[in-house]
């Protein structure tokens, strides 16, 4: 249903229309990134940070969610540019051990990879990936979470050189941490 979204220019609000609270709350966020990128340039927001990503449907949701604020534009199955990069953010044990799963299920969806091969530094050319240290740190304890985070890096790491060889132009991964500054919140000693 996602992907046959994406694939169609006709935006998904019909006009005039009441929708609820949270549908309105949550287009207002995109709606505003926009605004914003139109008045202070494309490197005011770059990215939009999904919490807790658990399947492929969540990176489409958000990719959906550009389209009907006008940050995408195009369809995915043909010309799509996205302005956000979606970033999946893989907190809990579970989730870093599906992330590869996932991003090469995002990655493999006809029109992702040449969508984001077609951006521009300050859109996409890249796929960045955070990593949680947390959930995973509540999850599973401190030795547990940061074996999870090192065999997602690795993984992820060898799953981006495998599939950038089979693409014309290579697309970059980047790693952000999102590592807390105490142990409540899953920083711990560095």
């Amino acid at each position: 249903v996602l992907l046959a979204v994406l694939n169609d220019v006709r935006p998904l609000r019909v006009p005039g229309h009441a929708y609820d609270a949270h549908t309105v709350s949550e287009l207002a966020i995109f709606e505003a990134a926009r605004e914003l990128r139109e008045r202070f340039g494309a490197a005011a927001i770059r990215h939009s940070i999904i919490s807790h990503t658990e399947a492929v449907s969540d990176l489409l949701e958000v990719l959906v969610l550009q389209k009907e604020a006008g940050l995408l534009r195009g369809t995915l199955d043909c010309d799509a540019c996205a302005d956000l990069i979606v970033v999946p953010l893989f907190e809990t044990i579970d989730d870093l051990a599906h992330a590869p799963r996932i991003m090469e299920d995002y990655l493999s969806l006809p029109g992702v990879a040449d969508m984001l091969a077609r951006g521009s530094p300050l859109q996409y050319h890249e796929q960045e990936v955070m990593l949680g240290y947390s959930d995973s740190n509540k999850d599973g304890g401190i030795v547990t979470s940061n074996w999870a985070l090192y065999r997602a890096e690795v993984a992820l790491g060898e799953l981006f050189d495998r599939l950038s060889k089979a693409w014309s132009r290579p697309l970059r991964l980047r790693l952000f941490h999102g590592r807390g500054g105490t142990v409540g919140r899953g920083g711990g000693p560095s």
